[in-house]
């Protein structure tokens, strides 16, 4: 085998562990199942929150009353923002 072509691909094995340490360092693992698993879970999880955002308005209050599940008291001055 050609010199060069040895160091080649030496030199891409050692960058293979670095780059598998890195992950291992930065986040636990170098398992590509695990990391893709974690990845969607994370991606849903942002959906989870966006829907939440576009369905719900946020209103600074002092005071909530919750009379039931179902029925909250906003002071109507909060609602005019």
């Amino acid at each position: 085998m050609d010199n060069s072509i040895a160091e080649n691909l030496e030199s891409q094995i050692v960058n293979l562990y670095k780059e598998k340490e890195e992950l291992e360092f930065q986040l636990g693992t170098s398992d590509t199942d695990k990391i893709l698993e974690e990845f969607y879970q994370l991606e849903s999880d942002l959906k989870r929150l966006y829907k939440f955002k576009e369905n719900y308005k946020r209103i600074d209050s002092k005071q909530i009353i919750i009379e039931s599940i179902r029925s909250v008291y906003i002071p109507n001055n909060r609602l005019s923002k």
